[in-house]
């Protein structure tokens, strides 16, 4: 084994404590990314089946006037 006088030992242990702060902070840095990510997406996600609602109702709407202009010419036709 080394014997490490104690300047060494101090650098030892400054090395080790900064390594250790140095994954800390990586760790925090990167929850932070993931999360403001993930509610990124969410968003995305809650805006595009707005979207998709909305679509949907047009499309019914739309439907229901077809439907009823193909009533209007069949009944204009059976005149």
């Amino acid at each position: 084994m080394y014997i490490l006088s104690d300047t060494e030992e101090i650098l030892v242990l400054i090395v080790g404590l900064s390594l250790v702060i140095g994954l800390l902070i990586k760790s925090y840095r990167d929850y932070k990314s993931m999360t403001n990510e993930y509610n990124i997406k969410m968003r995305k996600k809650e805006n595009d089946e707005k979207y998709v609602k909305n679509l949907i109702k047009e499309i019914n709407a739309k439907n229901e006037l077809l439907k009823k202009t193909a009533e209007l010419i069949k009944k204009n036709k059976s005149k």
